[in-house]
């Protein structure tokens, strides 16, 4: 858009020289016009609000000198004037500012190069986000739970009180701390917090705590600095307290979180501030803190496993979310509700009989609310009939136990676990379908899978199992186990 109005702008009058400058400081974009030398000739307003020099300190002067003198450290200019096209640049800033360049060639009738117009966007928020995305890939919940945080379910008298206290404590900004066990949906009160509350419009970032490796748990939560450590990225990276700045921090198994990044953590909650690895310069931060964790309030109160100055920080607002098991009138609503989602998701029209929500009603539900999901999306996914009775409820129950035959399966084999009593036995179906390496990986998912929804960590699982945690995030990372 700009080549024919800044095409041998020397040669203009007054006039045209006005609407120029007019039509440059009405454009919500860096604007710098600069002749065939490079020398800068105008820059528009906005220049002062996002560089980090001013047009007084740059104009009249050419790209060659200001190179010279490091006030401009990228050569986009001189790049599209030696290229004679259009060049593409995005430059982050000390500051922080991230601006997409863009820098276009003018040229008369002769096809001479006379100059070029470089624009630029601040696209730092836009890239904020987008980091934020990247990250929550692999935490952040699917669409369906989602809709389970804005739909809690609570009919029982039980949680319809803790609904009471969520809501209560949503309208605070006071740390909550949320307690329950394994699988009772403690992220998705977490997520109910934070939709409710008044950083529902800003980012919403879920931590396990428990997933991080040790040496690694710093520079996630805090970001580092350019060369703070062997392998950094160039320019460094931001940490996701500052990614989540405005918004809310789930700390999930915050118990595992290493009690040397305890004292650490506790000082950036303390000063609302927080320092790169390899940085010397705080940066002041605005983040709700709420924390989870299946550990007990015994566990909790051990100085020697949880520092208690952080525990009192964060446990402003405790939080107890009960077991399913305790809450049965839960049970056949929240069945429903998992039914009409997946119902939706797999295009069918499931629905169970009142014998069948009996049976789901006294189901002990070890796992909570992530077993009952997960047995409603195998009805919805694996039901022959659209109406489940209790025969059919039983084969795909039995399914968890591995203890069902599946069609056409000649016998089963148990594996023999001698020092692992506390997870259940997995099996597996010999019909020549598998190999003896995809039989010995089966069994491993299985173990795995089970130890960590049991004991609610991969360190308590991994020593349930007798193997290194690193072993279990080596086989999650490259795909071989989904958790």
């Amino acid at each position: 858009m700009f080549e024919d109005c800044f095409l041998c702008s020397t040669e203009r009058s007054v006039t045209e020289e006005r609407i120029i400058e007019s039509l440059i400081e009405h454009i919500d974009e860096i604007v710098v016009i600069f002749d065939e030398n490079g020398i800068i000739r105008k820059m528009n307003s906005i220049c002062d609000e996002i560089l980090p020099f001013t047009r007084a300190e740059v104009t009249g002067k050419d790209i060659y000198q200001l190179m010279d003198s490091g006030e401009v450290s990228e050569p986009i200019i001189i790049k599209m004037l030696e290229a004679r096209k259009k060049v593409y640049k995005n430059i982050i800033y000390p500051t922080g500012k991230m601006i997409a360049y863009t820098a276009i060639p003018l040229f008369d009738s002769d096809d001479n190069i006379k100059g070029g117009v470089l624009t630029g966007r601040d696209i730092s928020r836009i890239a904020k986000l987008d980091r934020i995305k990247r990250y929550n890939e692999n935490e952040a919940p699917d669409a369906d739970e989602i809709q389970e945080a804005r739909e809690y379910v609570s009919i029982s008298r039980e949680m319809k009180k803790v609904k009471k206290m969520i809501l209560r404590a949503a309208r605070s900004d006071s740390s909550i701390f949320i307690t329950g066990e394994t699988g009772v949906g403690k992220e998705v009160v977490a997520r109910y917090i934070h939709n409710n509350s008044s950083r529902r419009e800003k980012p919403f970032i879920a931590v396990n705590c428990g997933a991080i490796p040790a040496e690694l748990i710093e520079s996630e939560l805090f970001g580092y600095e350019e060369g703070a450590f062997s392998g950094a990225r160039k320019r460094g990276k931001e940490g996701i307290i500052e990614l989540v700045d405005g918004g809310t921090l789930f700390l999930d198994e915050i118990g595992e979180l290493p009690y040397e990044m305890q004292k650490k953590l506790l000082r950036v909650i303390q000063e609302n501030e927080v320092t790169r690895v390899g940085g010397v310069k705080p940066k002041k931060i605005d983040v709700r803190y709420v924390s989870a964790t299946n550990i007990t309030s015994e566990e909790l109160r051990n100085p020697k496993k949880f520092r208690q100055d952080l525990y009192f920080r964060l446990s402003v607002i405790p939080i107890g979310v009960p077991p399913l098991r305790s809450r049965k009138d839960d049970i056949v609503p929240m069945c429903n509700h998992f039914l009409e989602i997946f119902n939706e998701k797999y295009q069918r029209n499931i629905r169970i009989t009142k014998k069948v929500g009996d049976i789901l009603t006294e189901n002990p539900w070890y796992g909570n609310v992530r077993e009952l999901k997960n047995l409603v999306e195998r009805l919805v996914v694996l039901s022959s009939n659209d109406l489940v009775g209790e025969d059919q409820l039983q084969i795909l129950m039995d399914l968890d136990s591995g203890m069902h035959e599946n069609i056409g399966a000649t016998s089963i084999c148990d594996v023999n676990l001698h020092d692992f009593e506390e997870v259940s036995r997995p099996s597996v179906v010999i019909n020549g379908d598998m190999t003896l390496d995809e039989a010995v990986r089966h069994v491993e998912q299985k173990m795995i899978k089970e130890a960590v929804d049991k004991h609610g960590s991969i360190q308590k699982a991994a020593r349930a199992l007798g193997i290194d945690p690193s072993t279990i995030h080596r086989k999650i990372k490259s795909g071989q186990i989904e958790i």
